[in-house]
């Protein structure tokens, strides 16, 4: 947590961790099970979000090829991701677009 004197910049909201539905674009058929841990943040009054995904090497690169993604948590919801290039790992670095559900 960061602060500037007794002020807090930067609060920590929580991490969500699971297992979910990764599908490509816009919900076209390249679908795969991703395990995901993603840490949110509230920056003044901006919500911010990031982590990380595990998965299917070829899905993950074709969803960063694609240039977003969504994810279908466990809990039902969903969240858009963009990925960082998994270079052939089977883990990509995600930023949630939008707020993610706590």
């Amino acid at each position: 947590m960061t602060s500037f004197g007794k002020r807090q910049l930067l609060k920590y909201l929580g991490t969500i961790r699971g297992r979910g539905k990764l599908t490509i674009g816009d919900g076209q058929p390249g679908v795969g099970v991703v395990s995901y841990e993603i840490d949110s943040y509230l920056d003044r009054e901006a919500y911010s979000a990031n982590g990380q995904i595990e998965g299917n090497t070829a899905l993950l690169m074709h969803a960063f090829e694609t240039g977003g993604a969504r994810i279908f948590l466990s809990s039902g919801q969903s969240v858009g991701v963009v990925l960082a290039n998994p270079n052939g790992s089977s883990t990509a670095e995600i930023v949630i677009q939008g707020r993610i559900p706590l």
